[in-house]
């Protein structure tokens, strides 16, 4: 049975307090091999204030003690009753191995944030890129649902790189949000063919040659990229060679915010 009560307006409600709430899911959903999102709500009925491309660490109460994990939301604050993560479990991962293993709708979890300085909101442009590798989408990811809830006029190009086709996160949303949202421009690049989908699009690595393929336009935007160091590093190495201007480049690791320690 539906709880009613849980369906506030937003002024009669307070914003989630880290110190005095905790969350508690409500989704998993998969979006490629070994991706899945976690959706969480307050176990107190608070909304989430936020910016989009922010993180949340949350404590996870393992068998061996709690860990404290760092991930970006792919949610976005225009929604603000519910909150996501998107996690890839690599190999070796405690946290997000736990995670698959143990989140389920219901359970609750002690969590931290959001706070973090990679957000559009921060650096007001009339273009943007959005350049992303991997789960390193999900930061750009929020922003995009934010742009598409409040301005879905913005000029946005969307640049995502992955090893195969299935392994693009969120790439039926993203062709959705294309087809509403007129001024952004998807572009899609992988490394390997696949024997389970077929592909017709961009291969390779990004570099200078394909860059301008993909936003010809790129030295007059204000470009976000997140992904694993060394892409980083490729990007912002090839586009200080092309002469862009870095201090309209932002980048955050998404690996980077990882807390190793164990709480006492």
């Amino acid at each position: 049975m539906t709880d009613l009560g849980l369906y506030r307006h937003l002024d009669e409600m307070a914003p989630w307090n880290d110190r005095l709430q905790v969350l508690e899911v409500i989704g998993v959903s998969d979006e490629a091999p070994d991706v899945k999102t976690f959706t969480f709500r307050s176990d107190n009925q608070t909304w989430f204030r936020y910016r989009p491309g922010q993180f949340v660490t949350l404590e996870l109460p393992t068998t061996e003690g709690p860990l404290m994990r760092t991930y970006t939301l792919s949610s976005s604050p225009s929604r603000p009753f519910s909150i996501a993560v998107t996690v890839k479990a690599q190999a070796g991962s405690l946290g997000t191995r736990w995670m698959f293993d143990n989140l389920k709708p219901g359970v609750h979890v002690k969590a931290y944030g959001p706070t973090g300085d990679f957000s559009l909101h921060s650096h007001p442009a009339a273009k943007y890129l959005f350049i992303s590798a991997g789960s390193g989408v999900t930061p750009m990811m929020s922003m995009l649902r934010w742009l598409n809830d409040c301005a879905p006029w913005t000029d946005v190009g969307f640049v995502n790189c992955a090893r195969k086709p299935e392994e693009i996160i969120f790439r039926k949303e993203l062709e959705l949000l294309g087809s509403h949202m007129p001024g952004l421009t998807l572009g899609f690049m992988i490394e390997e063919r696949s024997s389970r989908e077929g592909w017709f699009g961009h291969m390779g690595r990004i570099d200078a040659i394909r860059l301008p393929l993909l936003a010809p336009d790129f030295r007059e935007r204000e470009i976000f990229c997140c992904g694993p160091d060394p892409f980083m590093r490729a990007v912002q190495q090839m586009l200080q060679a092309a002469g862009f201007d870095l201090a309209n480049y932002h980048q955050e690791s998404f690996a980077a915010p990882v807390v190793e320690e164990k709480l006492a």
